[in-house]
């Protein structure tokens, strides 16, 4: 994993807005922010629909070849109706500098 970070990260207030009118409010720390993702490690997570798989592969060549993306991991989650599993995200926490996960239709 690579160190090009910022140390700026504010705490920030969260609404999460649930369908039967309940809104939570959290307070949530920002994530550092990667100040080049040159040489660094992405992880891609395909939300498992079947032509997902198209576009994070081209999206991998566009990190690697326009933005100099050293390695990039692409895993696919076995349904797009759940979340990802903990332990996965987990292992991609630690080999990854940062992560695009998401749909493709």
């Amino acid at each position: 994993m690579q160190a090009n970070t910022l140390v700026d990260t504010e705490i920030q207030r969260i609404s999460y807005l649930d369908p039967t009118g309940d809104v939570q409010l959290i307070d949530r720390q920002n994530a550092q922010r990667l100040t080049s993702i040159k040489g660094t490690t992405v992880a891609l997570m395909n939300n498992g629909n079947d032509t997902s798989g198209f576009f994070f592969e081209a999206l991998s060549q566009i990190f690697k070849e326009q933005y100099g993306v050293a390695k990039v991991i692409l895993e696919t989650k076995f349904t797009s109706s759940k979340p990802a599993d903990d332990k996965l995200l987990q292992e991609l926490a630690v080999e990854a500098d940062f992560m695009v996960a998401g749909v493709a239709l």
